[in-house]
């Protein structure tokens, strides 16, 4: 079982960057991670940063460089697959202490370092969305009046949207570990607890079964709280003939994945019931109309139709589906607005959301686009779950 990228594809995406890099006349390539977001520096080092941020810059020819704080540097030497690493104040700790005693790089340095002392006019960005702006102004001092800076989120998008057999197989097993966390909580779970404890139930499930950690802010909260579509567990107490959520992901490898599944103890009340039912039913159906070479568009509007016929049109926020990697929701969306066709080995949560006035649910389950339709990567307990 892989447990981890090899060497040889970090150095192939490296490359792969270099290739767009020349055609379309970028000298060089940032991208920006954090602790929250780490997907770009850790698809082209490993390195995944912890307080401080980091950056991966990559000239069109020759080394790239992992961009670090003043603190981070045996960390990193540990884990980056990119053994060139400066160390700069503009990606230290938002506490941004002085360090007068390290010896730091400015971007100028970088820039004249990855160019033998040519600079760099014309720097490809990515991760704008993130970037902090103790970097933002480094980068625009240090390029200067003549340099010229371009958003380019899409050269790595692109790349990560579509997955590698080794990607692929990383996620699977990240699901596996998550359906097993899964079985332990429904196991072991009861009435009484407070979503904290089944939280700790959770998560201590993920690392027995040898989870990274978690791929995200694992749920388990209950009641009216399952309409949060984004949420955490509180000390409230699980009560009998409530709707729990429970969204358990486990990273592996660097690979997130998602199993969502409304549960109850006790018998679930009929109209409940059927709401739910037709949440399962509209999420499988999504995995249909699933298949290469269609429009993610059309299958957005197919999904919001079957919604309306059905007369549930006023109970889902977003959907059907987002892309999945390393992080557990990353680009591309699948939305009306969405113009891309999808491709092999796409790989994408079908994340089915349904909202009503006193509580709501979630069915969410990772999958990969396949030479003729998708592949599932999780079906553990796609039932009605009374405890």
């Amino acid at each position: 079982m892989i447990k981890e990228i090899p060497l040889s594809e970090f150095q192939q995406r490296i490359t792969r960057i270099q290739q767009k890099l020349a055609e379309n006349d970028f000298d060089a390539y940032l991208v920006h991670s954090n602790e929250a977001d780490q997907a770009s520096v850790r698809y082209l080092s490993d390195h995944w940063p912890i307080f401080e941020t980091a950056g991966v810059i990559i000239p069109r020819e020759g080394e790239p460089v992992l961009l670090i704080g003043p603190e981070a540097e045996p960390f990193a030497q540990q884990r980056s697959k990119i053994k060139k690493i400066r160390k700069m104040l503009a990606y230290r700790e938002s506490a941004e202490p002085d360090y007068p005693d390290i010896e730091v790089s400015t971007f100028r340095d970088i820039f004249d370092e990855i160019s033998g002392g040519r600079g760099v006019k014309r720097l490809a960005l990515g991760d704008y969305a993130i970037l902090p702006l103790p970097v933002f102004d480094g980068i625009k001092e240090a390029l200067g009046k003549e340099g010229t800076l371009i958003r380019a989120e899409w050269i790595i998008s692109q790349m990560r949207a579509v997955k590698s057999e080794n990607e692929i197989a990383l996620m699977k097993q990240a699901h596996r570990i998550s359906e097993q966390a899964l079985k332990d909580t429904l196991q072991e779970m009861k009435l009484g607890m407070t979503e904290k404890e089944v939280m700790g139930i959770l998560v201590g499930a993920l690392y027995r079964h040898g989870a990274e950690c978690e791929a995200f802010p694992n749920y388990a909260f209950a009641g009216e709280k399952t309409r949060n579509a984004i949420g955490r567990a509180t000390y409230d107490t699980i009560e009998k003939g409530q709707l729990i959520q429970l969204c358990v992901g486990a990273r592996f490898g660097g690979y997130a994945s998602s199993v969502g599944r409304p549960v109850i103890f006790g018998a679930m009340p009929e109209e409940m019931k059927k709401h739910v039912l037709f949440g399962l039913e509209v999420h499988r159906k999504t995995y249909e109309w699933i298949k290469p070479g269609v429009v993610a568009g059309d299958v957005a509007r197919t999904y919001y139709e079957y919604f309306e016929s059905h007369g549930y049109a006023p109970h889902f926020l977003y959907g059907p589906c987002h892309g999945a990697g390393i992080i557990e929701v990353e680009k591309p969306w699948m939305e009306s607005t969405s113009d891309y066709l999808l491709e092999e080995n796409m790989a994408f949560m079908a994340d089915t959301f349904l909202t009503f006035p006193d509580y709501g649910f979630r069915w969410e389950d990772g999958f990969r686009v396949t030479r003729d339709g998708c592949e599932v990567f999780s079906d553990a307990r796609s039932e009605i779950i009374e405890l």
